[in-house]
């Protein structure tokens, strides 16, 4: 990451004097021009197939910078209606939890109906029962709104995530996801312990809401996995880099945060999501290819209760190991369906 990437991410005035105007900049010039590229983009489509879904693409991303610009006044409404004026602090929390599940299922629900996509979910049950650390599979820019989308929205439980701290550049996570116990990672930290130590404060006092934690620490492609599995064998780590040769469809799993969360809130179930179908999705420019258009997300859950997990360090990292082996042999057969 550059150095002025960095500082911007730790000035949070600065970046928000620079990322709020930007977006609400776009989103006028993106929905003022949709007479102009509509049609030529999908023109383009016609004429060239690598380009079918531009239009659609183009369409989803002008939702998305006017859910942004929806976001930020409604958050800014909030923040005068509770903090300036007084009123109650948990009230605040809840109506930016609102929010929060309002922008997340807005965005869901618009890729399904532009990209036409279909859900196919199994072990509906594991969803049952208080809210868990759920430890999904992270393949593209999509699956991030899924756990809320499936698991919590439905379920009405409140959600904490642990992200990435790039994501700050988004105004609406940036504003709304700074108010809620989220934790933004700096994956890059020399020491980790400031980091995992804000994961045990953010698990703590969970209550029952549900914890997402991206356990693979990036997203999934095959240039990752032969990275790792070249840096592993470097450093002498056969047996990690054997796991990484053996998993051709997840990424090893990064065990501190997990162990972090289980040892903060050991009354907490582990629930797993392994999902098939956005693979082709991982960046906002593959999306104009149509890899996403009539695709069916096949999405499968399982639960471990919280009474069956070890308690030492070593028996949890098995078992997510275990866990994680289980999550390539699932998405191996949604491949196959």
């Amino acid at each position: 990451m550059s150095t002025k990437m960095t500082w911007l991410l730790e000035h949070r005035l600065c970046r928000r004097l620079i990322s709020m105007p930007l977006i609400v900049l776009l989103a006028i010039v993106m929905a003022t021009s949709v007479p102009l590229w509509l049609p030529l983009s999908w023109l383009l489509g016609l004429l060239y197939p690598p380009a079918r879904a531009a239009w659609r693409c183009l369409a989803f991303i002008t939702l998305y910078l006017l859910y942004e610009c929806v976001g930020l006044a409604v958050s800014a409404w909030l923040w005068f209606r509770y903090p300036v004026m007084g009123r109650d602090h948990q009230d605040y929390l809840r109506a930016n939890g609102a929010l929060q599940s309002w922008w997340a299922n807005a965005l869901c629900r618009s890729a399904k109906w532009l990209f036409r996509l279909q859900f196919d979910v199994t072990g509906e049950e594991a969803l049952n029962g208080p809210g868990a650390i759920v430890l999904p599979r992270h393949t593209s820019i999509g699956d991030t709104l899924l756990p809320m989308y499936v698991y919590t929205i439905p379920q009405q439980l409140n959600v904490r995530y642990v992200l990435k701290r790039e994501l700050l550049l988004d105004p609406c996570l940036d504003t709304a996801g700074h108010r809620l116990p989220n934790v933004f990672l700096n994956r890059a930290a020399e020491d980790m312990s400031p980091e995992l130590q804000s994961l045990t404060e953010l698990a703590a006092n969970a209550g029952n809401d549900a914890i997402v934690l991206y356990v693979e620490g990036t997203r999934f492609s095959e240039q990752k996995r032969q990275q790792l599995i070249r840096r592993l064998i470097e450093k002498g780590n056969s047996a990690a880099a054997d796991r990484a040769k053996a998993w051709t469809h997840v990424l090893p799993p990064r065990p501190a945060g997990a162990l972090a969360l289980m040892d903060a809130a050991p009354e907490k179930d582990l629930l797993f999501f392994a999902h098939h179908g956005f693979e082709g999705a991982a960046s906002f420019a593959s999306l104009f290819n149509g890899s996403w258009l009539n695709t069916t997300v096949k999405m499968h859950f399982w639960r471990v209760p919280a009474a069956e997990l070890p308690c030492d360090d070593h028996a949890r990292r098995e078992l997510l190991f275990h866990q994680w082996q289980r999550m390539q042999d699932c998405i191996e057969e949604m491949r196959k369906r």
